[in-house]
C-alpha cells in the first residue's frame, strides 16, 4: 500500500509532541524528511527516528520529487511565506494555526492555493476530533445547534504563553474555538462582542447568520488541574455536552447514546497507560491525571534541583508521560491521516481550509476591535 511521503518543516516542541509521532503512527503516511534550521535538533531527531532524512534548507524539501506534502510547524510569522512557496513547488500543505496573523496574509495563501492546483489544510485540528465529529452529527440530527457555551481555560497567561505578548491568546488559542463554533453551527458569524477582564482573559459572544449564538469563556489563568475545554450545545431538540474531548453526554435527545467516552491520545515515545484509562473513566480520568501530574510537579519543583531525585522526577514528567494538554484526542492524528487521504485519493477536504483560517482571522480582528472599543462589531464592517 502506497503511503503519502511527508516532510516536517520546523521541528520544535509542537512537531515533536504531535506531528512526527502522528505521521509514524498513521496508517497512510510516512516520514520522509526533517527540516529545521538547528542542526542539533536534526541530529537528535535522526537518532531517535533512524532512517529519516534531514536538512536545514527547505529548498531541498520543496525540490525533492519523492515528497508529496509538507507539514509546516515553524514560528507563526513563517507560515504564510513557507506555505506559498510549498504550494508553488507543487506540494500539498498542512500548516499549523494560526495560518496568519491578519486576514490579508490569509488571502495570499488562498490565492497561492488556487494557482497551484494543490490542497492546503490548516491545523485547527478540533474539526477532526472524534468527540466533536460525533457531536456535530448528533446536533444535526436534532435540528442543529442553537446556543453554545464554550470554556477554554488553561495556564497560558501564567505559564506557557506569557512570552507571546499581550492579547495574543485570541490569535493563538481562541482561533480554534472560533473555528469549531463555525463547524458545529454550519454557519458564518454575523457579529462579535468581546469583553476582557484582564490580559488574555475574555468573554466573547458570537452571533451567527443562522440565528445561533455562542458564548466563549477564555482564560489563561487556570491552574494545571483544571480541565481545559468544555462544550455545551442546546439543539433544536435536547442538549449535548463534551468535556475534554473524552466524554460526550446527551440529554433529551431520543435515540441518541446518552454517554460515550473516547480513548486518550498517545505518543510513540511516551507512556501509554492513560489511553485506556481515559477511555474507561472519561472526564474523571483526565481530571485525575491532571491532579496527579500537578501534584507531582509541585513536589518535584520543591526538591533540590541539583539532586538525583529531582532529575529523576523531571525525567518522568518530561519524557515518560505526554504533556497533559496532549493526552486527549483533539484530532491531530485524524488530521494527518485525512491530509494523506487528500494527497493519495483526492478526497474532499473536511479539515479546516485556508478559507476557514481567513474566517477565524476576521473574527479575531473583530474581537480585538470589540475588546478595545467595548462595542458589538458587525462582521460586514471588518476589513
Amino acid at each position: 500500500m502506497r503511503k503519502a511521503s511527508l516532510a516536517v518543516v520546523g521541528c520544535g516542541k509542537l512537531a515533536q509532541n504531535q506531528h512526527i509521532s502522528n505521521i509514524i503512527k498513521s496508517k497512510n503516511a510516512r516520514l520522509h524528511t526533517f527540516c529545521d534550521l538547528d542542526p542539533k535538533v536534526l541530529e537528535d531527531l535522526t537518532k531517535r527516528f533512524p532512517g529519516t532524512a534531514a536538512c536545514t534548507d527547505v529548498r531541498r524539501v520543496l525540490t525533492d520529487p519523492e515528497i508529496d506534502g509538507v507539514v509546516i510547524a515553524t514560528r507563526e510569522d513563517m507560515h504564510v511565506p513557507l506555505a506559498v512557496e510549498a504550494l508553488a513547488a507543487g506540494k500539498y500543505v498542512y500548516v499549523e494555526k494560526p495560518l496568519a496573523e491578519t486576514p490579508e496574509e490569509c488571502e495570499k495563501v488562498i490565492t497561492a492555493e488556487k494557482v497551484s492546483g494543490k490542497k492546503l489544510l490548516v491545523g485547527m485540528n478540533r474539526r477532526m476530533a472524534p468527540a466533536y465529529r460525533n457531536a456535530r452529527e448528533i446536533l444535526n440530527r436534532n435540528g442543529g445547534a442553537r446556543a453554545i457555551f464554550y470554556r477554554i481555560a488553561d495556564a497560558y497567561a501564567i505559564d506557557w504563553g506569557k512570552n507571546f505578548g499581550p492579547g495574543k491568546r485570541l490569535l493563538h488559542e481562541v482561533c480554534h474555538i472560533f473555528d469549531i463554533c463555525r463547524f458545529l453551527t454550519g454557519s458564518d458569524v454575523r457579529s462579535v462582542y468581546c469583553l476582557s477582564t484582564r490580559r488574555d482573559e475574555e468573554n466573547i459572544v458570537l452571533e451567527f447568520e443562522s440565528g445561533a449564538t455562542a458564548m466563549i469563556l477564555s482564560s489563561g489563568y487556570a491552574p494545571w488541574e483544571t480541565p481545559k475545554e468544555h462544550l455545551e450545545a442546546v439543539a433544536e431538540v435536547g442538549v449535548l455536552t463534551v468535556d475534554e474531548f473524552c466524554e460526550l453526554n446527551t440529554y433529551g435527545m431520543p435515540g441518541e447514546v446518552p454517554n460515550k467516552k473516547y480513548p486518550g491520545h498517545s505518543h510513540v515515545e511516551k507512556e501509554q497507560s492513560h489511553v485506556s484509562w481515559i477511555a474507561d473513566a472519561g472526564l474523571a480520568g483526565i481530571v485525575g491525571l491532571r491532579r496527579m501530574l500537578a501534584d507531582r510537579q509541585r513536589k518535584v519543583e520543591a526538591l533540590d534541583h541539583d539532586s538525583e531525585e529531582y532529575r529523576n522526577g523531571r525525567d518522568f514528567l518530561d519524557h515518560r508521560l505526554p504533556h497533559i494538554n496532549y493526552s486527549v484526542d483533539k484530532g491531530w492524528l485524524g488530521a494527518i491521516e485525512h491530509f494523506a487521504d487528500v494527497i493519495l485519493d483526492g478526497v474532499p477536504v473536511e479539515a479546516a481550509t485556508a478559507e476557514d483560517a481567513l474566517a477565524a482571522a476576521r473574527i479575531t480582528r473583530a474581537a480585538v476591535i470589540s475588546r478595545a472599543e467595548k462595542r458589538i462589531v458587525a462582521m460586514k464592517d471588518v476589513d
